[in-house]
């Protein structure tokens, strides 16, 4: 399932003059409507399998088994996942991966047992680990370095706009038809990407990277865990950014685990309730996002990421002392706006400051390592729930994650900002290696 941080009309990042829109390249208007559609069906998911674990009794333990699922098969496959992006026809990787996905998600809808979900909850991310980098890696390809930050913040927007509608409709869904129906749906939009990897022409990899060695001898080299590590570390700035970031994720997405008893126990919303709050996210997250697609260069892009991080560590402690639902509600907006902000610049500098052959490991290596601080974080939520309880879970890690922020801005004192000239721009258009 693609990780998503959680109406109306959209207001898409703006075009300078004389730019040309984003939505002339053919490819593009195939993948950014299918790739939008799989997300309201992920949000539909993940929102019915939260409910489904806490209406079993599962307990913070249930929950955070469920989101130890989602992310440990992007943990263990990072460098396997990111060399087969890179070295692999992105066309066949996408198809296989995503056909897993189909197959996942239509067992999930079949079965209710907690060992049958877990499992195929795996599975499922098994096929997200390997598809997310290769989508990652193709847009570039696609639209080109110089509109990679256009097109990120799009699809940051677009998601935003795909959480409030799945959001909604999972309230409705699982209150209505239980929870095998939205996960049902899930899996017809994992058809519509599907389809639409068969129809893009655009494509990479399909040779293998290495040094001149196996070159010769016509071997792949090994894939290594760390390879995509190694890759963001020979960039200070980039490094910086995501080194403190792994933290910050660490410390607030302990909250994850005890969000559904916030809301369900102690405000005492319902199911419905539950799912249109995540939309309130989603409605800020789309402001955020386009605020952040203004961003010119690398320069403001860390400073709208430094403001977006310290606004989300400020709402998770105010929701943590929300005294009714409409407070909650308020507090989400904001916190909406700040994440979207976050990821709508972490995207282009990932991407634009990598050479184009090496940004399928990069971006599983990203994945990988903040899925490993998710996983650390669900121990740390069900512990602190257990003992401190929902609210105060939610106030802790608000604070200690501001704490990560400051600490953040005092590494970047004095630190380049400008893009590495080392950065090999992408060609635009169909072009598969061989």
């Amino acid at each position: 399932m693609k990780q998503v941080l959680r109406k109306g009309f959209v207001r898409l990042p703006s075009r300078r003059p004389g730019r040309p829109s984003l939505w002339r390249h053919r490819d593009l208007r195939l993948v950014v409507p299918a790739r939008m559609l799989s997300f309201v069906g992920d949000t539909l998911a993940m929102i019915a399998l939260t409910l489904r674990v806490h209406d079993q009794g599962g307990g913070t333990v249930g929950i955070a088994l469920l989101m130890a699922a989602f992310a440990l098969p992007s943990v263990l496959m990072m460098g396997v996942a990111g060399a087969v992006a890179d070295r692999f026809d992105s066309r066949t990787v996408l198809l296989v991966s995503t056909a897993v996905q189909v197959l996942a998600c239509t067992g999930l809808a079949l079965v209710a047992g907690a060992g049958p979900t877990y499992l195929l909850v795996v599975v499922l991310q098994c096929g997200q680990a390997v598809a997310g980098p290769t989508w990652g890696a193709l847009i570039p390809r696609i639209v080109g370095d110089d509109e990679v930050g256009r097109v990120l913040a799009l699809q940051q927007s677009l998601i935003a706009v795909t959480a409030v509608a799945g959001a909604a409709l999972a309230g409705l869904v699982v209150g209505a038809h239980g929870a095998a129906a939205a996960l049902l749906l899930d899996a017809a939009t994992f058809g519509g990407l599907l389809a639409a990897a068969a129809l893009v022409r655009t494509r990479r990899g399909g040779r293998p990277v290495g040094g001149p060695a196996d070159r010769i001898a016509g071997r792949p080299p090994r894939p290594r865990t760390l390879d995509g590590l190694r890759v963001l570390r020979r960039d200070r700035l980039v490094w910086l950014v995501f080194a403190w970031t792994v933290p910050f994720v660490i410390v607030l997405e302990a909250v994850n685990v005890v969000e559904v008893f916030l809301v369900r126990d102690d405000l005492g919303a319902s199911a419905t309730s539950y799912g249109v709050l995540q939309g309130f996210f989603g409605a800020g997250a789309v402001g955020g996002s386009w605020l952040a697609g203004r961003c010119g260069d690398d320069g403001e892009r860390v400073r709208a990421l430094l403001l977006g991080l310290g606004g989300t560590a400020v709402a998770i402690a105010l929701a943590g002392v929300s005294p009714t639902v409409a407070f909650l509600a308020a507090v989400l907006v904001v916190l909406g706006v700040s994440n979207g902000a976050v990821n709508a610049v972490l995207g282009p500098l990932y991407v634009v400051r990598t050479a184009e052959a090496q940004r399928g490991r990069v971006l599983a290596a990203v994945t990988g390592v903040s899925r490993t601080g998710s996983v650390l974080a669900l121990g740390l939520g069900g512990l602190a729930g257990g003992v401190l309880g929902a609210r105060q879970t939610f106030v802790v890690s608000g604070g200690l994650a501001l704490l990560v922020v400051v600490a953040l801005v005092w590494s970047l004192r004095g630190v380049e900002r400008t893009a590495p000239r080392e950065a090999v721009p992408s060609p635009v258009g169909p072009a598969l290696a061989t």
